[in-house]
């Protein structure tokens, strides 16, 4: 199965996300969860920030090693949502499948 997102514990993992549309009044999140039901166990919550100020639609979304650490699922599904006027609103059509690998060493 191919995964969208590869995910290595004890790393920190940073992905640069393009949604096409101006961001900038919106608060985004980014969520990994066991299954694509949005209600479903959560495994870890991305940082997610602006490349520049949001207008260009460019995301970081970071997850830092002690969280990557900690992680002890072998996959998951992740999805970005936005923020707008008190309503959260899904970028994804669907979520997106992420693969959770052991540390990769030397």
């Amino acid at each position: 199965m191919d995964h969208a997102i590869i995910i290595h514990r004890g790393r920190t993992v940073i992905v640069t996300v393009a949604v096409g549309m101006d961001v900038s009044a919106d608060v985004m999140t980014s969520e990994i969860r066991t299954e694509e039901d949005p209600e479903s166990e959560l495994i870890a919550s991305w940082l997610v920030t602006f490349l520049t100020d949001g207008t260009d639609g460019e995301l970081i979304l970071t997850l830092d090693n002690l969280i990557t650490q900690a992680i002890e699922h072998s996959n998951g599904f992740m999805d970005i949502k936005r923020i707008s006027s008190g309503e959260p609103l899904s970028v994804f059509d669907k979520a997106l499948p992420v693969s959770i690998r052991g540390a990769v060493t030397a």
